[in-house]
């Protein structure tokens, strides 16, 4: 963006402008002198294709185009070569590249063929794009197989004719009997049978809706699917005013997942013929054909519905390598084809990834640690294998946005505990993308607001990074309100600075992770993803098979639960074998237990620095023998730390941080707590002060409430035992004990 709101001149946004520049090189002085390191990306928000007068591509900021466009990657590395070689002023003229206070470089946020959009942004490439990416894949696998018979012969195998019809009434026949229509959250559809355009169809017919795709669905259970078979999906549609609906193939039951396919697809006012091609990712004797239509209002039109097993198609007509018009999509490919394109995705992100931290580290000669982007997948992280460090994203419990993305009036925040649910948690993904012999970092991670158990974000995560031995945790973000720094109110997700939830239990996460009051775990795993001689085929059959899930792709190579990788520190290997190990530790007493009895969870991380217990009251007792007991609330958030000490037996000051429910005074919540819309309400913000008795080691211990300022408010009694009685006649979330 442009001055005031970013780093480019108005009148000339190809150029810095020299106030935003100034700033920020007094900005990164002043961090500096404060001992707090910078971490610079280079391609968060800026479209260089718009400067350069290239079309408009499909994607927000250049997001994918730039990894492959040739005039992209020269606009990003000029770019770099512009501010990593500016000098900075206030820092005795050095060069950013030159600072020990930039710490950090990363490439590009949050971008690759693997994100979360990928597939579908792929297939929708504008012309211009898709023209310089066919030319790319036609001269990738010219390379490869050097003829098109070659080409067509490599990828024939396997292929098998279209088998026998698995759905009943495939016609929709008598208002789609045999077929179910689901309708949630209030939302309904109408099913007629009707003609449109000259064709029998089955009309569906919107009545209400909320914007959210799943909330309306068609769809036939009891279909049996294989692990690694091939089947052919191929309807009729059309609808009154263009929409887009969601054809997916998943399990019919919980936990629901997908089986092969999610894709989005636009529909027009004449008839089209979708033909779609999966492959299953495991076996399922009740996996479902599904239409989502519930994001929209526009009636549609389904007609000659067909889910077959085979019909795969090696070569279309029309495609010859010679003449490099083999098409990066078909509608119905052989797994060979497939497996071709992500080698070749694969190969082209790790090329791009890996030229510009060339650039960055040879041409310019940064200094700094250079990433590229976060994981997504065994692709993704082969994409990411040569850089300094490997670095992830993740937010439990996300804001969705049923209707437009970013609506502030039509927004859910799922009321779900992280503690309830460990093998569904961020952590555990996390711990999965974490590659060996690399540095490992999370530089985005947030329990959003307004999520009643938020408090449970700081102590989980500071804990857990802790006993896995990772090197660094951001919370994302500080403030988003630069124009209101004496806010004193909630008013978005993310925001911690006004939050105490996650502000409050800082101090404490960072004694616990920095402070090493929680040494790493003493049991180790190595685990290589694939033991194949060339690994990115193996890679590649892995992503085809799990996407971006690398949880369910380790555990289903240690043949375990995901459970598995809460108590032993993982590190995964592009190839090899499985190696267990026990290191040494200076705190071999480290250790955690995450429970769950009847939907009930209890999260409980413990050292000779510190410990950190989220979890529901009435379990919370019997699961740390005793240590702490919590009357109310109900769900409750706690962090003990020492903070003058790695261990709490030689400490003279440890922390207690105590938190239930964090908001606003009069937030508009609806009836399900899921949103409150943009009425955020007023500060100040309240918590929900936890009652209970935290159990201390020898003293003699004296104990203070704080305010919150940090200075000491009150003198709180302590019982014998020695023990801490917390309650909220104290009016804080903070107790310092002294000795």
């Amino acid at each position: 963006s442009t001055w005031p709101n970013g780093i480019w001149d108005q009148k000339d946004p190809t150029r810095f402008s020299s106030e935003a520049l100034d700033r920020l090189d007094f900005f990164i002085h002043q961090l500096a002198k404060h001992g707090i390191m910078i971490d610079l990306n280079l391609h968060v928000g800026r479209a260089h294709s718009r400067y350069l007068g290239l079309p408009q591509p499909n994607t927000d900021y250049d997001k994918i185009v730039g990894i492959f466009t040739p005039a992209l990657i020269d606009a990003q590395k000029r770019f770099a070569q512009e501010l990593l070689s500016h000098r900075n002023p206030y820092r005795a003229n050095v060069r950013y590249a030159d600072d020990p206070a930039i710490a950090i470089v990363e490439i590009t946020n949050e971008d690759s063929f693997f994100m979360w959009s990928g597939d579908q942004d792929l297939r929708a490439l504008p012309p211009f794009y898709a023209a310089i990416l066919q030319g790319q894949f036609n001269g990738y696998l010219k390379a490869k197989y050097g003829s098109h018979q070659a080409l067509a012969d490599a990828w024939s195998q396997g292929v098998q004719p279209l088998g026998e019809e698995m759905l009943i009434n495939g016609s929709l026949a008598g208002q789609a009997a045999g077929w179910r229509l689901e309708q949630h959250n209030n939302c309904k559809a109408q099913l007629t049978n009707t003609i449109y355009n000259g064709q029998q169809a089955l009309k569906i017919t919107v009545l209400q809706h909320d914007g959210t795709d799943w909330h309306l669905q068609l769809n036939q259970g009891n279909l049996a699917v294989k692990a690694g078979s091939y089947y052919t999906i191929s309807f009729k549609a059309a609808a009154q005013q263009p929409r887009t609906i969601i054809c997916n193939v998943g399990q019919d039951h919980d936990p629901w997942k997908t089986l092969g396919l999610w894709r989005q697809l636009e529909l027009g006012t004449q008839w089209q013929t979708f033909t779609i091609g999966l492959v299953a990712t495991e076996d399922d004797h009740n996996a479902r054909l599904n239409i989502a239509f519930g994001n929209d209002s526009t009636a549609f039109y389904l007609a000659d519905v067909q889910f077959r097993p085979g019909g795969q198609v090696a070569v279309a007509p029309g495609e010859d390598l010679d003449r490099g018009t083999v098409a990066i999509f078909q509608a119905n490919e052989s797994t060979p084809r497939i497996l071709d394109r992500m080698l070749f995705l694969a190969q082209t992100e790790k090329a791009y990834f890996d030229q510009i931290r060339r650039y960055i580290k040879d041409q310019i000669g940064c200094q700094a640690l250079v990433t590229g982007t976060i994981v997504f997948g065994p692709l993704g992280l082969y994409a990411q294998s040569d850089m300094d460090f490997i670095d992830s994203h993740a937010y439990w419990q996300h804001p969705q946005f049923p209707g437009r993305p970013w609506d502030p009036d039509n927004w859910i925040v799922e009321q779900v505990s992280m503690t309830d649910r460990p093998g569904q948690s961020t952590l555990v993904q996390l711990a999965a993308q974490r590659l060996a012999g690399r540095p490992y970092t999370v530089s985005e991670y947030n329990h959003p607001a307004p999520n009643d158990y938020q408090a449970e974000c700081v102590p989980m995560i500071a804990s857990f990074a802790a006993l896995q031995d990772w090197d660094g945790v951001w919370l994302y973000t500080y403030s988003h309100s630069n124009d209101q720094p004496d806010r004193q109110y909630l008013n978005s997700f993310f925001d911690v600075d006004t939050n105490p939830a996650k502000w409050g239990f800082m101090r404490a996460g960072a004694c616990l992770f920095a402070g090493q009051g929680l040494g790493p775990l003493t049991k180790s795993m190595g685990v290589g993803l694939t033991e194949q001689q060339e690994p990115l085929a193996g890679l590649a059959a892995l992503h085809m098979r799990y996407d971006r899930d690398l949880t369910s792709a380790v555990t289903s190579r240690l043949g375990l639960g995901p459970n598995s990788l809460i108590t032993t520190t993982v590190e995964i290997a592009l190839a090899g074998p499985i190696v267990a190990r026990y290191r040494d530790s200076a705190y071999p007493s480290t250790s955690i237990i995450w429970q769950v009895i009847d939907g009930q969870g209890v999260y409980y991380a413990y050292g000779p620095g510190g410990w950190v217990c989220t979890g529901h009251a009435t379990r919370i007792s019997d699961l740390t023998r005793g240590r702490l007991g919590v009357t109310s609330p109900e769900f409750a958030s706690i962090a003990v730390a020492a903070l003058d000490s790695d261990r709490l037996e030689t400490a003279t000051k440890v922390l207690v941080t105590a938190c239930g429910r964090c908001e606003n005074v009069d937030m508009g919540f609806s009836a399900d707590r899921r949103t409150v819309g943009r009425q955020w309400g007023k500060g100040p913000v309240h918590i929900e002060a936890v009652t209970g008795k935290v159990m201390l080691g020898p003293g003699p211990w004296r104990c203070q409430a704080l305010g919150p300022d940090g200075a000491p408010k009150a003198e709180v009694p302590l019982e014998a035992g020695p023990a801490l009685i917390i309650s909220p006649r104290y009016n804080t979330m903070w107790y310092l004990l002294t000795r």
